[in-house]
C-alpha cells in the first residue's frame, strides 16, 4: 500500500497523474474465476442507478451532483448483518470530510459524459470490517478506464489499496480488506467516448479472521510447528489460501475438520504440479520432502452444497509429531512413598493433592514441535475420567498441573520407610498421554501392551 499526504487537492491530482507508479499495486481482474470476484458475484449487484456527468473529484468543484436516489437493496453477499460481526469492529460516525460525493455501497451506478484524460472520484463509507470489491464494467469499445481504491486516513493522507488497469474496455476490479472508515472509487479515463458504464461496490462482512487470503500471493502464513486455524466461506467465490514451510524437510501433517458433515468445502494441497484434494476429517501425512519445502493449501466452497457463512471449518497443518520423550507425572509434595514390595501392582505415580505432568514432542528428524495439542488423561476409583490439555512450546514440551481433591481411601497398607512405620490410605487410578493427530502407538504414553500408568492417590498417612 502506498500513502500520499493531502496538502492541496490539486497537488494530489498532479502527483497522481505525473506518477503512474503510485498506483502500481496488485490488480485483480473481474473476468477470472474462481480465485477472484467472479461474474457470478457481480450478477448479484443491484440494477445500476443513473449518474449524470460529474467533475466532483480531486481536481475541481462539482458541476453536476449525483442524482438523489434511494439506495437499492444490498445483495446477500454484501449483507451487513450485525450478528456476524464483533461489536468492537463497528465504528462510530466518521469525522472526516469527504473529498468527493458520497454514494452507497451495494448499489451499481451508471456514469456517462466522461472525457478522455478525466478523473472521477466518489466516496463511500465502511462501518464494519469487510471484504470489499469495487468494480467498473460495461465500457464501450472506445472507453478504457483505470480503477483505484483509496482509503482516507485519520491524518488526511490517502492510502492506495489497489489499482486495476486492464487493456482496452475489459472490466476492472479491486478486492481489499476494509476496516471501518472512508474510501473512494478513483477512476481515470485512459480513453472515453462519453458513453455510460457501471461502477459500484460489494461489501461482504462475513470475512473470517484470516482474510485477505484469496490468492496464492496473499495466502496466510502458518507458523512453525503445528497450527489450528478456522475459516469460513463468505461468498460462493471465496477461496482461502494457506502455506506452511517445512524448513528441514520434516514430515508434514494435514487435516480439515468438518463438524457439520454437509460437504460444504473443497480442500486441496499443491503437489508441485497440480492441486490434489484431501477428504475432511482424515489425517494426512506427507513425507520424503526436500529441505526446505513449502506446502500450499486452499479451501473453497463446494458448488454442489449450500453456502453457509456461519459454518466454520478447522484446518490443522504443520509439522507432524513422530515421537515423544520426557514423559512424566509426579508431585513435589512431601509424602512417604510406598515401595515396590508395599503394594502390588506397583504405584508408579504417587500424589496427594497436586500432580505435575509433562511430555516433549518431536518431529520425524528429532526436532521439537511447537503448537501440538497434548492431552493428559487420568482417573481414580473416586475421580471420574478427567482431561488436562496443554500445547507444546518452542522446546516441544507440553506440561500442566492438576489438583486432586481430598479422599477417604479405598485401600490401606502399613509399611516401613526411613526406619518409621506408616499407615497409608489411598485410592488406585491410572493416567495416559495422547497427542492430537499423532500415532498413539508411537507418540505419548499408553499403547496396546501398556495402556496406562498406575496412580496411587494418597489420601492420608499416619505415623504408627
Amino acid at each position: 500500500m502506498q500513502k500520499v499526504k493531502l496538502r492541496t487537492v490539486s497537488w494530489l491530482v498532479a502527483s497522481v497523474l505525473a506518477s503512474p507508479s503510485l498506483f502500481a499495486t496488485t490488480s485483480v481482474p473481474l473476468s477470472v474465476a474462481p480465485s477472484s470476484f467472479s461474474k457470478a458475484e457481480l450478477e448479484k449487484s443491484p440494477e445500476p442507478v443513473e449518474l449524470e456527468k460529474s467533475y466532483y473529484n480531486f481536481e475541481a468543484i462539482p458541476v453536476d451532483s449525483v442524482n438523489d436516489v434511494e439506495p437499492a437493496p444490498v445483495s446477500a453477499s454484501a449483507s451487513t448483518q450485525e450478528h456476524s460481526l464483533p461489536t468492537a469492529l463497528v465504528t462510530e460516525a466518521s469525522s472526516i470530510t469527504p473529498l468527493c460525493t458520497t454514494l452507497s455501497t451495494g448499489t451499481s451506478y451508471n456514469l456517462n459524459g466522461t472525457e478522455t484524460g478525466g478523473t472521477y472520484c466518489y466516496h463511500f463509507q465502511i462501518t464494519q470490517r469487510a471484504k470489499t470489491t469495487i468494480y467498473l464494467r460495461g465500457q464501450s469499445a472506445d472507453t478504457d478506464f483505470a480503477l483505484s481504491l483509496l482509503r482516507h486516513e485519520a491524518d488526511d493522507s490517502l492510502t492506495v489499496l489497489g489499482t486495476s488497469d486492464q487493456a482496452g474496455n475489459a472490466d476492472e476490479g479491486v478486492l481489499a480488506l476494509t476496516e471501518p472508515g472512508d474510501y473512494y472509487w478513483y477512476m481515470e479515463a485512459n480513453a472515453s467516448d462519453g458513453s455510460a458504464f457501471q461502477f459500484g461496490s460489494i461489501v461482504n462482512t462475513n470475512a473470517d479472521a484470516n482474510e485477505l487470503n484469496d490468492t496464492v500471493g496473499l495466502s496466510t502464513t502458518l507458523p512453525e510447528g503445528q497450527s489450528i486455524v478456522e475459516g469460513n466461506m463468505d461468498s460462493a467465490q471465496d477461496v482461502d489460501y494457506f502455506h506452511y514451510e517445512a524448513t528441514n524437510g520434516q514430515d508434514v501433517l494435514l487435516r480439515l475438520n468438518d463438524d457439520f458433515g454437509q460437504g460444504e468445502w473443497v480442500a486441496e494441497y499443491f503437489s508441485g504440479t497440480s492441486w490434489l484434494s484431501f477428504s475432511p476429517n482424515q489425517t494426512y501425512n506427507i513425507s520424503g520432502l526436500p529441505a526446505p519445502f513449502t506446502l500450499h493449501i486452499r479451501v473453497y466452497p463446494n458448488s454442489s452444497a449450500t453456502l453457509n457463512p456461519a459454518h466454520s471449518y478447522q484446518l490443522i497443518a504443520g509439522t507432524k509429531v513422530a515421537s515423544s520423550d520426557m514423559a512424566d507425572a509426579d508431585t513435589t509434595e512431601n509424602i512417604v512413598r510406598l515401595g515396590l514390595n508395599d503394594w502390588s501392582p506397583y504405584l508408579t505415580t504417587q500424589v496427594h493433592n497436586e500432580m505435575n505432568w509433562r511430555l516433549r514432542v518431536l518431529d520425524s528428524l528429532g526436532n521439537p514441535v511447537p503448537g501440538a495439542v497434548v492431552r493428559f488423561r487420568y482417573y481414580t476409583e473416586d475421580i471420574p475420567v478427567t482431561m488436562d490439555t496443554a500445547v507444546s512450546g518452542i522446546t516441544g514440551i507440553a506440561s500442566g498441573t492438576v489438583a486432586l481433591p481430598d479422599c477417604d481411601g479405598n485401600h490401606q497398607v502399613t509399611h516401613v520407610s526411613g526406619g518409621n512405620t506408616w499407615k497409608t490410605e489411598f485410592d488406585e487410578g491410572f493416567w495416559d498421554m495422547k497427542v492430537d493427530y499423532a500415532d498413539p502407538l508411537e507418540v505419548g504414553v499408553g499403547g496396546d501392551n501398556y495402556p496406562n500408568v498406575r496412580i496411587g492417590h494418597i489420601c492420608k498417612q499416619t505415623l504408627q
